[in-house]
């Protein structure tokens, strides 16, 4: 992926936002506009035909974030928006991911966090924006994978099967965004706090540890005792409903410290570590763990 075929454009009412995300990725040599207000995004997006991503702060003068997330969502779809949000306001950003938005950002946030939500958004565009429709007449399809870890990238395969349920006619737009951060955060669980076996608390805190927890992880991925590691992939489709279960050779978790006895997750957290667990809990019906706790199943139903 090439930084300089991406321009970003960033929209915060907060100048030092502004300064702070155009400064940080001019120096990794994406091309970045920049504005304090949704009426000048607009104009920016029509006027500058290659923008590849917007990001903007949910609270916004005149026109909200909302309501510019979906006037870009209606005249020009192609172009993926993600929200920056305070934690008082994070029941807005998961109506914001239901109704379009490719993932969000929470205040205060890191850098190398922003870099990885844009970069994995800008990965799925790249893969998406020629791929056409060929499963329109399926019926029902079961498909397995079985991945080692250093090869698997979780965005190909959420963006395969989410495209799946949007071609299949299981869902429409919308939801295929919302199946698509659900699996992508599934996946990523898997191979990282799986496979990797890295903890979560890592990533806990200042731009080092976040560093620090890059640094393990790319040493991971190198050492075939962590590499080897398969991840299991099975999906299961008919027109009613879908299931998705990822299975790790990790040691697993302690499921039960999350979930209810109504498979519903609480001690939810805004925290980076915590989104994964936050964004399925929003999206998806039914989500079961093996004993272990290093499976997960996602069941899904369709609305009618």
């Amino acid at each position: 992926m090439n930084p300089n075929e991406n321009h970003i454009l960033i929209i915060d009412d907060e100048d030092s936002i502004l300064v702070m995300l155009s400064d940080y990725f001019t120096s990794l040599e994406y091309p970045v506009s920049t504005t304090m207000n949704a009426e000048d995004a607009l104009e920016i997006i029509r006027d500058t035909k290659k923008i590849a991503l917007v990001i903007t702060d949910i609270d916004l003068p005149g026109i909200s974030g909302i309501d510019l997330l979906g006037i870009v969502r209606e005249t020009k779809p192609e172009i993926p928006v993600v929200i920056i949000t305070g934690l008082r306001t994070l029941d807005s950003a998961i109506s914001a991911i239901k109704n379009g938005a490719y993932d969000y950002i929470t205040k205060p946030f890191e850098l190398g966090e922003v870099r990885k939500v844009v970069e994995k958004v800008l990965r799925y565009r790249s893969s998406s924006e020629k791929r056409k429709r060929v499963f329109s007449f399926t019926d029902a399809m079961s498909v397995k994978f079985d991945i080692p870890t250093h090869r698997l990238d979780a965005s190909v395969v959420a963006e395969y099967l989410a495209n799946f349920l949007l071609n299949a006619g299981f869902c429409n737009e919308e939801e295929f965004h919302q199946f698509y951060v659900a699996f992508t955060e599934s996946l990523i669980n898997a191979v990282e706090h799986g496979n990797l076996e890295l903890s979560s608390s890592i990533k806990e805190g200042d731009f080092e540890k976040i560093r620090v927890f890059e640094e393990l992880r790319a040493s991971r991925l190198k050492d075939p005792h962590y590499a080897n590691r398969k991840v299991l992939i099975t999906f299961l489709y008919n027109q009613d409903c879908f299931s998705l279960t990822i299975t790790d050779q990790g040691s697993g978790f302690e499921w039960q410290d999350y979930v209810t006895d109504k498979n519903q997750f609480y001690h939810i957290t805004a925290k980076p570590y915590g989104r994964g667990f936050m964004l399925i809990h929003h999206i998806i019906d039914e989500v079961y763990f093996n004993e272990t706790g290093n499976s997960i199943t996602l069941v899904k139903s369709k609305i009618r």
